[in-house]
């Protein structure tokens, strides 16, 4: 009866088919036996096996064929090559003994659900998902079911959506889904948006960064959301529910970038632009990316933007000191704002500080310094535009 106990089968086109799958017009099989590679047990004939498994048999006990080992087929599903191997079992705990002790049968039926419509993906994604993270494999199959399905029903997710989730941070699938699944997307919906249906970036949140998932609600999300709203702290940015929704739409990491980096890099901007509260407030809400920057990055493009007069903090723990200093002075293309025009330009356009200093704007603002273009025109130009627009705009309202 042993002998009988697994069949898996190989189609044409690679995939693994369960026996009752088998179509012997279309389909050559393999017994899958717990037994030394190449042996065949004692006393095995076709006689032995079921009715329905006879016709499979005829093959199977012909003296070419032999057993292969559920590494070998596992590395043959999924087309692994000798360096991809080495990858997954340097990650599971137990190497090669990890797939060999799950099985051949339990192995198929994890790829399987994988390669279903409940999930979507097709073979290039599960394999570099296994690849990434071999640990999912020991994951009990029925947690993994109501994982996805928590996701496709609850939240609404297409099989695309999900497989793309997975794709980003495969890890999603080895949290509960009562103690940080369902406490993190209602934190995203009530705390951050007031409420499910009044806020329906909390799904794009989830979509573009899973791995907020990875974030306690208790100890990093809510403490986030203290920071950046009390309006107690002169410190904090104050800001309103609505205001909040932004920031976090616009750039999630914001809610679990450490207290320390983002007060470090909320004082150097409101020191180095003379800003307040509200300025450096509008800043954030309409740009909430220049929080991704580095100090160091700022730092650059400040200099750059500044003349040789302006002062602005130098982050010592980031660079040598006066390293930027010299640099600046023997730089001849630096814009040489004032303070209150750089900050002007910013409030106008904060992106400014992101873009690449080498890549995008050296090349841009010597390029109009050879068309005799100066940068503080430019800024002249724009406000006058934005004072024709306001001009135009109260008038239409009379």
């Amino acid at each position: 009866s042993s002998v009988a106990t697994l069949l898996v089968l190989s189609s044409p086109s690679g995939d693994a088919v369960d026996a009752f799958e088998f179509e012997p017009s279309r389909t050559r099989c393999m017994f899958s036996l717990k037994l030394p590679y190449g042996e065949r047990p004692a006393g095995f004939t076709i006689g032995s096996l079921p009715v329905e498994r006879r016709c499979i048999a005829k093959e199977i006990s012909h003296p070419d064929y032999f057993v292969r080992p559920t590494e070998k087929w596992f590395h043959n599903y999924l087309s692994l090559s000798k360096s991809e191997q080495r990858k997954i079992y340097s990650r599971l705990p137990n190497g090669i003994e990890s797939i060999q002790r799950l099985g051949r049968h339990r192995l198929h039926e994890w790829l399987a659900f994988f390669l279903s419509d409940m999930v979507g993906m097709d073979h290039y994604q599960l394999r570099k998902m296994i690849i990434s993270r071999p640990q999912l494999l020991t994951y009990k199959l029925p947690n993994v079911q109501s994982t996805t399905s928590y996701f496709r029903e609850e939240l609404g997710f297409s099989s695309n959506e999900f497989a793309s989730i997975l794709q980003k941070y495969p890890s999603v699938l080895m949290y509960s889904i009562d103690k940080r699944l369902r406490p993190t997307v209602d934190f995203l919906q009530n705390e951050c948006g007031g409420g499910r249906d009044n806020w329906t970036s909390w799904k794009r949140v989830i979509f573009s960064y899973p791995n907020i998932f990875s974030y306690s609600p208790e100890k990093t999300l809510f403490p986030k959301v203290l920071f950046l709203c009390n309006r107690e702290d002169e410190k904090s940015l104050g800001l309103s529910r609505s205001e909040l929704s932004q920031v976090v739409s616009k750039f999630p990491p914001t809610l679990w970038l450490s207290h320390e980096n983002l007060q470090a890099k909320l004082d150097f901007l409101s020191e180095s632009l003379n800003l307040d509260g509200f300025e450096l407030q509008s800043i954030i809400v309409s740009y909430p990316q220049i929080l991704g920057l580095s100090l160091q990055n700022l730092w650059l493009k400040m200099e750059f933007f500044l003349d040789g007069n302006a002062q602005i903090i130098e982050p010592t723990t980031l660079l040598p000191h006066g390293y930027i200093s010299e640099q600046k002075r023997n730089d001849p293309n630096n814009c040489g704002l004032t303070k209150d025009q750089l900050k002007e330009f910013v409030l106008y356009q904060p992106a400014l500080l992101a873009y690449s200093l080498e890549n995008r704007l050296k090349p841009r603002i010597t390029r109009m310094k050879e068309k005799n273009i100066f940068f503080v025109r430019a800024l002249d130009l724009i406000n006058q535009r934005m004072l024709h627009f306001i001009h135009c705009w109260g008038y239409a309202l009379h």
